[in-house]
């Protein structure tokens, strides 16, 4: 056989091998994309389901703390601090515009959100400490029936 002729049957069949190589990678790369995209939707599919039961509970926490309020069972101050924040922590687009849809709360929120709990209650001055009651009663007596009005219709609140 004439060498050019060997040589170009080698060459074709160097070329066949390749193209089949390239094919079996092409595939191997289109089952990936395939797999990391079934991954994909996967992963947004449980986000999802996490933001929606955590706005869920978020909506629970919400009607008890309003019905809990309208019931006059929950002080106004503490209701008005622990809706704001629900509020404002709910995951939905777009936000709740709570000084619009719920001004009284709101309002009395922004007077008493810097004012001692808990700890720092325990270790301030008693003189202090009466004096900042006697203002956060001022401000939650001007407010309560609105804010009470609020909370009745956040007692049946969802997204």
């Amino acid at each position: 056989m004439d060498f050019q002729l060997i040589l170009a049957l080698l060459a074709s069949i160097i070329i066949i091998v390749l193209a089949f190589y390239i094919g079996m990678l092409v595939k191997r790369i289109n089952t990936q994309k395939v797999v990391i995209a079934n991954a994909t939707k996967e992963k947004e599919l449980q986000v999802a389901i996490k933001k929606q039961q955590r706005n869920e509970n978020i909506c629970e926490s919400i009607r008890f703390i309003a019905r809990a309020t309208a019931q006059k069972q929950c002080n106004v101050s503490e209701a008005s601090i622990r809706l704001s924040v629900l509020l404002e922590t709910l995951l939905i687009e777009p936000k709740i515009n709570i000084d619009n849809d719920y001004p009284a709360i709101s309002t009395l929120f922004e007077k008493v959100k810097d004012f001692a709990t808990h700890a720092e209650r325990k270790e301030m001055d008693k003189k202090l400490l009466k004096q900042q009651d006697k203002q956060r009663e001022v401000f939650e007596n001007e407010l309560e029936d609105a804010i009470i009005k609020e909370a009745q219709t956040l007692e049946n609140f969802s997204l």
